[in-house]
């Protein structure tokens, strides 16, 4: 009997709750819900201020359902009506926004590794804020026709020693929706670094906070 008594306030507030989420979507005006962050199966949304990561199938607690989620966009029903919202857009809002914002997240070796293109050529980057510049290797800069060899030269240390570096500037560097345009970088001779770096030539034009595993990069325009 005490058990019985003890779930009847606990199952009306449920009910309560779950008579509440479609109030609260209701409510919501278009710039209220925007889209963060994308990835296959799930994808960051703010809400009303409020920064929410949801899986496909999960309703947030104003209401706000994803319904599926790809690295292209994100279907969200809210107060039973659904919209396909791309990333950074805002809910039934297609004005040009005054931020761009993207969403990395931590691998399992402690690393923000993400997808961008450098001069439109689709690149793999790892976020790392203790570089001065974007850097890579000589054969990434050939693979990416860097005609680095006109850069201009200097030497540094890496993990195999002394190295010549070449000073080049890139036409366009983009990461999600955030691009930036006459990005200086540094082209090693050799093997190092081994990934692409995502330095402060970049990372010093944009906002970053870093969350629980997830990083976002805001650039305000």
């Amino acid at each position: 009997m005490k058990a019985r008594l003890l779930g009847v306030p606990l199952a009306i507030g449920l009910l309560l709750a779950i008579l509440a989420a479609p109030l609260v979507a209701a409510s919501l005006a278009p710039g209220d819900v925007r889209v963060v962050g994308l990835f296959k199966g799930s994808a960051v949304i703010m809400v009303q201020g409020k920064q929410r990561l949801l899986k496909e199938g999960q309703r947030s607690a104003e209401g706000v359902l994803l319904v599926r989620a790809s690295a292209h966009a994100a279907t969200l029903e809210v107060a039973g009506e659904e919209y396909e919202v791309a990333l950074s857009r805002a809910l039934g809002s297609y004005q040009k926004p005054s931020q761009t914002s993207t969403i990395i997240a931590i691998n399992p070796a402690g690393q923000y590794l993400t997808q961008g293109s450098i001069n439109g050529q689709p690149v793999e980057f790892l976020v790392d804020t203790g570089a001065t510049a974007i850097a890579m290797n000589t054969r990434s800069a050939r693979r990416l026709g860097i005609d680095f060899a006109a850069g201009k030269l200097g030497m540094v240390s890496t993990a195999g020693g002394m190295v010549k570096s070449y000073g080049v500037m890139l036409d366009t560097v983009k990461v999600g929706d955030i691009e930036v345009k006459h990005v200086r970088a540094a082209v090693l001779e050799g093997v190092y670094p081994t990934h692409l770096l995502l330095g402060m030539t970049f990372l010093g034009k944009v906002k970053i906070v870093e969350n629980a595993g997830m990083m976002e990069l805001t650039r305000k325009y």
